[in-house]
């Protein structure tokens, strides 16, 4: 990735259709709330007039008719996807008609698709020595966990759709040591959350690199 630490996000939709039949005219409604996913993706990439080269976003879908499946988006590989839900759900849609493996499949560029569960997700992550850190209204405050000095790894973040993650996954995350972090005092929609780390680490890297060239 350019030498660049990686973002990764990984959203738990919980009712997230998991078939080709998505219909394009209703998101929110027979499809489980695809249309939350379509931002988070939006927002997890998309710039003014560029793509976030450096980060990766993964959701991993519990809706019918056969959860779990989850799909991978990487930036430095995407392309021809524009930052409207709609074009996000075509390309969505394209990756869901496909028949999901245990293993990650190119579904059109920078867009990948398996039969995962969303704790291997982050294990594999853990076990690649990636940082996770749990979005949570209640957690630590960002800044005093992740600082120039400390932002030189790849770093995970794990958030939930409008129903969240549920006790199980919550406790599972506090069993692997995955740090709770908050962004705001208030519940935030999920792709808002993303737009907000993204700003944060932002300014945290110009600070990081505005220092190692004084």
């Amino acid at each position: 990735m350019h030498g660049e630490n990686l973002r990764e996000f990984i959203l738990k939709a919980n009712k997230a259709i998991t078939s080709g039949d998505v219909n394009l005219k209703d998101l929110p409604g027979s499809c489980g709330r695809l249309d939350l996913v379509c931002r988070c993706v939006s927002s997890a990439f998309f710039l003014s007039h560029d793509l976030r080269r450096d980060t990766v976003f993964y959701s991993v879908h519990y809706g019918n008719p056969n959860p779990p499946v989850a799909l991978k988006f990487v930036g430095s590989e995407l392309k021809r996807v524009s930052p409207d839900e709609r074009s996000i759900a075509i390309f969505i849609k394209k990756a869901l008609e496909k028949e999901h493996l245990s293993v990650w499949k190119e579904s059109t560029s920078g867009i990948y698709h398996a039969k995962k569960e969303f704790r291997d997700i982050i294990l594999e992550r853990k076990k690649e020595g990636k940082q996770i850190f749990y979005l949570h209204k209640n957690g630590v405050p960002i800044e005093d966990l992740i600082n120039p000095s400390n932002c030189k790894k790849d770093i995970v973040f794990v958030l939930g759709d409008h129903i969240g993650i549920g006790e199980e996954d919550e406790k599972f995350l506090d069993e692997i040591g995955a740090e709770r972090v908050s962004i705001s005092p208030l519940e935030l929609h999920a792709n808002q959350c993303i737009v907000i780390v993204h700003n944060i680490l932002d300014k945290i890297k110009c600070t990081y690199f505005s220092n190692s060239v004084s």
